[in-house]
């Protein structure tokens, strides 16, 4: 007997620390863990897996590596920022790769941590960042630096 869960694709474009880029979808749940519709792309990185099924343009599945995704740009995104108490920090932001990133980081913390600071440090590995064009989730140990913009 075998089980299925039943998933549904998001498509996405994910980076890589040699520069390269992959288009395709991930496999998320119909069903997130946090209740409210299907599973979003960033809970499913932040689960406890090395390997995650992508499916690329050229229709084949692949298992990609969690830790050398350097940048996972979203092609749609399930708007959760008009939360109360949400930020919105404009920052530039350089990776490891050598590629610079200027746009926003959202994020919501307690009021007695507010700061992006704070919120990058109590994060575990990806973080979203809006550009204005899309949506990305940045993976913490590629960022060289952020700046103020």
């Amino acid at each position: 007997m075998q089980f299925r869960i039943e998933t549904v694709k998001k498509r996405a474009t994910v980076s890589f620390p040699d520069n390269t880029q992959m288009s395709g979808c991930f496999f998320v749940s119909t069903v997130s863990a946090l209740g409210g519709g299907e599973e979003l792309v960033s809970e499913l990185l932040a689960k406890n897996r090395e390997y995650l099924p992508f499916e690329s343009d050229e229709g084949k599945t692949v298992l990609l590596r969690k830790e050398n995704l350097v940048v996972v740009c979203l092609a749609e995104d399930a708007t959760d920022n008009a939360l109360p108490g949400y930020k919105r920090v404009p920052v530039v932001i350089h990776l490891l790769t050598g590629q610079i990133m200027n746009g926003k980081v959202s994020f919501a913390q307690p009021e007695t941590q507010s700061r992006l600071s704070d919120f990058l440090n109590s994060r575990d590995a990806f973080f979203r960042f809006e550009d204005g064009e899309k949506t990305c989730l940045i993976q913490n140990r590629f960022v060289k630096l952020i700046a103020a913009d």
